[in-house]
């Protein structure tokens, strides 16, 4: 895809990116969003520009994750760089467009301070959902949730049913959930809980889910 000067190769080309999005804007009535990291390269990051060609685009909503797309998920997400564009957008008189933030989010107090310091209408959350799916009833409840041995087999169960209904419970379906079940079973059993009282002040200082888990 990249070769073809798609996916991630777009960001290299605001004025390409905005024509797309333009495009998608224009030819149909359902609302568009785009996410994007922060560049292709460490030396070659634009954020600021793309994310004004996507709103100049006619783009309903754009979240921006703090990485370059060479960077994967290696180093911690720069989140000052979504400030700033966040911080741009206003300046711009495109406050109203939402800016989603992305990247190293585990915790609902993590969150919290990541929309509190760069305005970000919301954060997106990834790897964290897969590490912990009961992360979105911390966000609800704003406190951490230590699950037992039983609710966390509970968890399991119900997304092993949601993962059904999503997929399907052909073979091509099972073979989708069966690509993620595994991988949650693993941190479903061995996660620890980060209470804000003891880790608020070290997620200041190194993302969570970047840091070796407590044991």
């Amino acid at each position: 895809v990249t070769r073809r000067g798609l996916g991630s190769s777009l960001l290299r080309s605001p004025q390409k990116l905005h024509k797309l999005v333009k495009g998608l804007v224009d030819g149909t009535d359902i609302p568009i969003t785009v996410k994007i990291r922060v560049g292709c390269e460490s030396d070659t990051i634009n954020v600021l520009e793309n994310v004004k060609a996507i709103r100049e685009a006619g783009a309903s909503a754009v979240t921006i994750h703090g990485r370059t797309a060479q960077q994967g998920y290696s180093n911690d997400a720069n989140w000052e760089l979504i400030q700033q564009a966040v911080a741009e957008s206003r300046e711009a008189g495109y406050g109203h467009i939402p800016i989603v933030g992305n990247g190293d989010i585990l915790t609902h107090f993590e969150a919290r301070r990541r929309m509190e310091e760069t305005g970000v209408h919301s954060v997106m959350v990834g790897r964290g959902a897969l590490i912990k799916p009961w992360i979105f009833k911390e966000f609800k409840d704003n406190a951490t949730w230590s699950p037992t041995a039983r609710e966390r087999i509970e968890v399991y169960h119900t997304l092993a049913t949601y993962m059904k209904e999503h997929f399907g419970d052909d073979e091509m379906g099972r073979k989708k959930a069966w690509t993620f079940l595994p991988w949650h079973f693993e941190f479903l059993s061995r996660y620890c809980s980060y209470p804000e009282d003891e880790f608020a002040v070290q997620s200041t200082e190194k993302p969570l889910i970047q840091s070796r888990m407590p044991s």
